[in-house]
């Protein structure tokens, strides 16, 4: 008996361990286990709950991503910080057409319900734009604030 609870308290170590870079993580096995599957790269991982959700912030391959999760371990969405190379051409194309004299600030990228959708915060020197383009091109533009 003495054995197995040994060997238990080993395996609990070494699972919580490999979530809990930082400090953080969750009594949740099912998502623990699905964040495991699709993720087994990850570095740095942290957690958060909401009464509904469980959300990992980690980085993977370089870049910060984070990953959504219900009760039962479905993964429901997932966003990371890309470049503009990322981009689908289409996307870049019509950007650099519509918006010429505005750079790139910064990307990021939403999957869920089998979709993806860029949210893209364009600079000028006296605003930044912020749009919200589809997979298929289409660009919508979601804010526009002025610089100080």
């Amino acid at each position: 008996m003495k054995k197995i609870i040994a060997i238990l308290t080993l395996v609990t170590v070494f699972v919580t361990g490999a979530f809990a870079a930082d400090g953080v993580t969750i009594d949740n096995k099912k998502v623990l286990e699905a964040f495991k599957r699709e993720f087994a790269t990850a570095e740095d991982v942290a957690w958060y709950t909401t009464p509904d959700k469980f959300v990992a912030k980690f980085t993977m391959h370089a870049r910060k991503v984070t990953a959504h999760y219900n009760k039962e371990g479905e993964l429901l969405a997932t966003s990371r910080y890309i470049t503009d190379s990322d981009l689908p051409l289409n996307v870049i194309t019509r950007l650099m057409k519509k918006y010429p004299d505005q750079k790139i600030n910064n990307i990021v990228e939403y999957e869920a319900d089998g979709s993806t959708t860029y949210v893209i915060t364009l600079e000028s020197e006296t605003h930044w734009t912020v749009l919200r383009a589809e997979s298929n091109g289409n660009i919508s533009r979601l804010k526009k604030l002025q610089k100080a």
